[in-house]
């Protein structure tokens, strides 16, 4: 279960939605068992994340780790991405084991994206 930590940060829900113009790039993920999908839009500016936004359906950790990105990752280079939404995680507490694939999701999002 998402600890209290993530918790609130899923409750807050910062970043809902798209990203559109200059600068913007997507990645989406799957899971291709639970049907999880998230959907990360980034606006980049000289190779520095500015924005964060997404679309996720599905667990409630698939939902929070989104919003988590969109609070850890502005401001962060983009090649660090990864690196520091894994941080962040780890500082909210972390994931069960049966909510790593919200995590995983994240990543392949990130890189999709070219971010990572």
């Amino acid at each position: 279960m998402v600890g209290p930590r993530l918790r609130a940060v899923l409750q807050a829900g910062v970043g809902a939605g798209d990203l559109t113009g200059p600068g913007v790039v997507t990645g989406c993920a799957e899971h291709p068992v639970c049907g999880d999908r998230l959907e990360l839009s980034l606006r980049c500016d000289d190779g520095i994340l500015r924005d964060v936004r997404w679309r996720a359906a599905g667990c409630p950790a698939t939902t929070a780790v989104a919003a988590l990105a969109a609070v850890a990752l502005p401001g962060t280079p983009a090649a660090a991405a990864v690196a520091t939404l894994r941080r962040a995680l780890a500082d909210h507490g972390g994931l069960a084991l049966a909510e790593r694939h919200a995590e995983a999701m994240a990543v392949r999002a990130l890189v999709a994206a070219g971010c990572g």
